[in-house]
């Protein structure tokens, strides 16, 4: 490789990761600071006490189902987002993490498994059961280790 081939190479990789970046950004700044203005209203506390019995199942706060609701019609940055200004402990993050890995960005797979045959429906299901039957069997797994 010469000289010239590798400045290519250099430039295109910072375009496309500032471009990454980017997209990014647009995703995680806005859903930031919306939770961080939603979580200063009566409307969160709310939100989070009606929601605390069935989030506990997961060894979640109410507010944590935003994240989860986040993560499953936009996508993870739009989860890790939400997230951050809750300050969550290390169990929560590993549990909305796991949840939402598993059942993400269903809106748009929803579309493209349509696209392909598929029975979107059914499929969105099946991976939202999954992230559920994983939450809660994470959190018993921690239970049982760290009480």
């Amino acid at each position: 490789m010469n000289k010239k081939q590798i400045e290519q190479l250099t430039l295109n990789g910072l375009d496309k990761g500032l471009s990454t970046s980017f997209k990014l950004i647009k995703t995680i700044v806005p859903f930031y600071i919306a939770i961080d203005l939603l979580n200063h209203t009566q409307f969160a506390n709310r939100l989070g006490e009606a929601l605390s019995p069935v989030m506990y199942i997961f060894g979640l706060s109410g507010k944590m189902s935003i994240a989860i609701v986040s993560g499953y019609f936009v996508n993870l940055y739009a989860a890790i987002a939400v997230l951050i200004p809750l300050s969550p402990n290390w169990k929560e993050v590993t549990i909305v993490g796991l949840m939402t890995g598993i059942s993400h960005n269903l809106v748009i797979e929803g579309a493209v498994l349509h696209k392909t045959g598929a029975n979107a429906f059914l499929t969105i299901l099946l991976r939202i059961f999954v992230s559920l039957i994983a939450g809660i069997s994470l959190n018993m797994l921690f239970r049982a280790i760290y009480g």
